[in-house]
């Protein structure tokens, strides 16, 4: 299941090492990925962790209900995990992020023993030259 990162400002999880089987992986996590943050304090590199809303969709032409995508911070060992709805769209809620130090790792998963999972994409959530905005960038390899 494709899933292609344009990031506004967002990210997702679940465990630092891996604690189930992955099923069938075709292919990487894709689609519309973003953070944003709620109320930006006058200066990120002054109070570098924020809590960030992030949303994204699966950009998938027919979503398989309950599908599950996982964000984990490979950097402080945070995970979560959300259920995408009807049409793909997915939002984690209040997520403590180092803008400092963090490396995102996002993938999805479909329900039950035939469900496809995606691949793992990694991310890197930083500080904008402006100091009020967050820039994401999507990593060739795992960070």
């Amino acid at each position: 299941m494709p899933f292609r990162a344009i990031l506004v400002a967002a990210l997702a999880v679940l465990s630092a090492c891996n604690t189930h089987l992955v099923g069938r992986t075709d292919s990487p996590f894709t689609g519309q990925f973003g953070i944003s943050v709620p109320v930006p304090p006058p200066s990120l590199k002054a109070a570098p962790v924020q809590y960030f809303d992030v949303q994204g969709n699966l950009d998938v032409e027919e979503p398989v209900a309950d599908t599950r995508v996982f964000l984990y911070d490979r950097s402080s060992g945070r995970g979560f995990f959300v259920y995408a709805d009807q049409y793909g769209e997915f939002e984690f809620s209040a997520v403590k992020l180092d803008l400092t130090d963090n490396c995102l790792e996002v993938w999805s998963e479909e329900p039950g023993p035939d469900g496809q999972a995606s691949g793992h994409t990694f991310y890197v959530a930083d500080i904008d030259a402006d100091d009020k905005t967050v820039v994401t960038m999507e990593l060739a390899e795992e960070c």
